[in-house]
């Protein structure tokens, strides 16, 4: 839990995203506004831009190779697609629907209703517990769920499968005089991966006692007018030799990624024409002052940078980027760099990252082993006093749904532009130790109790 809360902090506070200039884009390119960023990325403008950021400018690289499946390129048609995916799941309230119902229309790429499409209902309760009520279209492609509660207490998500594809809504909650509308647009399916761009890739290495933490973000757009379906053994993205603890971040869309064991990471699922953010992380042992390491693109990559931690004497070189740049993000010291694929260059296939002068060691790593010793002492002495009671269950429950109340005002305040970024994630940080903490407890007291003779 703490590890994934990791995940998201440096997802937020060390993005480097930047809106790019004009003539920084191919001809014709959409601009890059402040919302077409990465969930959760703060507003980035050019004036706030850390003083010698890394220009986001064409550049050769000597790994490059021709797209899969032959010659395909990426034209400007290809790049508005990406920047402005059409809406395939639309949902609003409508005075037409009853209070507490909510209506699912399905129809193909040209309007006509589909029967017999396969819809389910996702239900997220404030306690945490969710469940997916199933359903069918009928003739005119429309089903309807009615007597559902209204309210903040929950939040609803429509998904219609089909062809191996999900197309899902975004969450919306009911309110209490009017009822939902949703309509779905079912495309077709295609395997073919030409149809993806990796908008923005990026690699972020935090150097810790004796490993690098390393946090993969991928911004993936669907630029054709299919929907993707993943192959069935998924998309493999090879990670170093040695990497250990992967982590990943979950998404509420049907893109999910999974650790292939020794070898590194897959996608699975399907992207409807659009974009998606995937994130996930893992660890390298530190194995002297300097490490060199490969980041495999088997996507066709429009821009990507490599970004790291710079303390005193560290530096970043990047095969094919131009040179590392110092800057501080929120009083962060970092290094960073970066490149931007033209339509007309051959295909980006790796990163390779070198790192020199890294910081061995230091007191830190003595102090930690003073606190396990401490700790394994205490134990000891725990072992021979009576074990205290935990919480009770009723007070455990009340303040799990105090923290997630709590998590959800905060994001609303969020959504509202109440509170920065850096205020969010702090406060998500104190909220998800809290959890843990609970969810402990709770794991306790259950075992307690399982334990107990009939």
């Amino acid at each position: 839990m703490r590890r994934a809360l990791a995940l998201l902090v440096v997802l937020t506070a060390a993005s480097v995203a930047r809106a790019q200039a004009p003539d920084e884009l191919p001809p014709g390119h959409p601009p890059v506004a402040p919302d077409e960023l990465p969930p959760g990325h703060p507003p980035v403008a050019p004036d706030e831009l850390p003083p010698g950021h890394p220009p986001v400018a064409p550049s050769g690289d000597p790994h490059g190779g021709a797209a899969p499946h032959g010659a395909m390129g990426m034209g400007e048609a290809d790049l508005s697609r990406a920047m402005s995916p059409p809406d395939v799941a639309t949902a609003s309230e409508n005075d037409a629907v009853p209070a507490g119902s909510i209506r699912v229309t399905v129809v193909d790429l040209h309007g006509a209703p589909l029967p017999n499409v396969e819809v389910q209902l996702g239900v997220m309760r404030q306690g945490g517990d969710r469940e997916r009520t199933p359903s069918t279209t009928g003739a005119d492609g429309v089903t309807t769920y009615s007597g559902l509660p209204t309210g903040v207490g929950q939040a609803y998500r429509v998904n219609v499968l089909a062809d191996g594809a999900t197309y899902s809504s975004t969450p919306f909650q009911l309110p209490p005089s009017r009822g939902y509308d949703v309509r779905v647009t079912r495309l077709p399916t295609t395997h073919d991966e030409r149809v993806l761009l990796m908008v923005i890739g990026q690699t972020f290495v935090e150097i810790h006692e004796e490993r690098l933490h390393v946090v993969e973000e991928m911004q993936l757009s669907n630029m054709g007018e299919s929907t993707y379906v993943f192959p069935e053994h998924g998309i493999e993205l090879a990670l170093p030799h040695g990497f250990l603890a992967f982590q990943t971040q979950p998404v509420m869309t049907d893109q999910h990624l999974e650790e292939v064991s020794g070898r590194g990471v897959a996608m699975h699922g399907s992207l409807p024409p659009g974009r998606v953010t995937l994130a996930f992380a893992y660890d390298l042992p530190i194995t002297g002052r300097d490490m060199s390491f490969e980041v495999a693109l088997p996507i066709r990559t429009y821009i990507y940078r490599v970004v790291t931690d710079a303390p005193e004497g560290l530096r970043l070189e990047v095969d094919g980027m131009p040179r590392a740049i110092r800057f501080e993000d929120q009083g962060r010291p970092l290094l960073g760099t970066e490149i931007q694929r033209q339509p007309s260059e051959p295909r980006l296939q790796h990163v390779f990252v070198h790192m020199h002068g890294i910081p061995g060691p230091g007191p830190l790593r003595w102090i930690a082993l003073g606190i396990a010793l401490v700790l394994v002492l205490g134990g000891v002495i725990a072992a021979w006093r009576p074990s205290p009671e935990a919480p009770p269950e009723d007070a455990l429950a009340d303040r799990r749904r105090e923290l997630l109340d709590e998590l959800r005002v905060l994001e609303e305040e969020f959504e509202a532009g109440e509170v920065g970024p850096a205020y969010r994630q702090s406060q998500r940080a104190a909220i998800v130790r809290g959890l843990a903490a609970v969810l402990h407890e709770e794991d306790r007291a259950q075992k307690k109790n399982d334990s107990r003779p009939a």
